[in-house]
């Protein structure tokens, strides 16, 4: 199972993502976010090892690269888990950004 796999923990959210696949653009949900990926749904169908390229608004765009690990349906869209690909200190900066502010809006005092 996939959460076995995991090497850090998740945490969810809800934004949108404009994406990039091969030379088809669409727009997605991310549902979660964790420092090595996201998981995305939408009804575009994407396969198993397809490169992506994503942008998101949090504070400001932000755009990242990443791999399609895992996929499976549901009903009309799929759901996918996608893991980064060489973020830039920068970007990992801003990811880790995002999941100590969904931390503390969920988890703080």
């Amino acid at each position: 199972m996939a959460s076995e796999k995991r090497k850090t923990q998740r945490l969810r959210l809800s934004i949108e993502a404009v994406c990039k696949a091969g030379d088809k653009f669409f727009k997605a949900d991310i549902t979660d976010i964790s420092p090595g990926g996201v998981k995305l749904e939408t009804p575009r169908e994407l396969n198993t090892g397809e490169k992506i390229v994503f942008t998101m608004e949090w504070k400001g765009p932000l755009k990242l690269k990443g791999t399609v690990r895992w996929f499976r349906r549901e009903g009309l869209h799929y759901v996918y888990g996608i893991q980064f690909d060489g973020l830039s200190p920068e970007q990992e900066a801003r990811v880790r950004e995002i999941i100590q502010d969904i931390f503390w809006k969920n988890y703080g005092g």
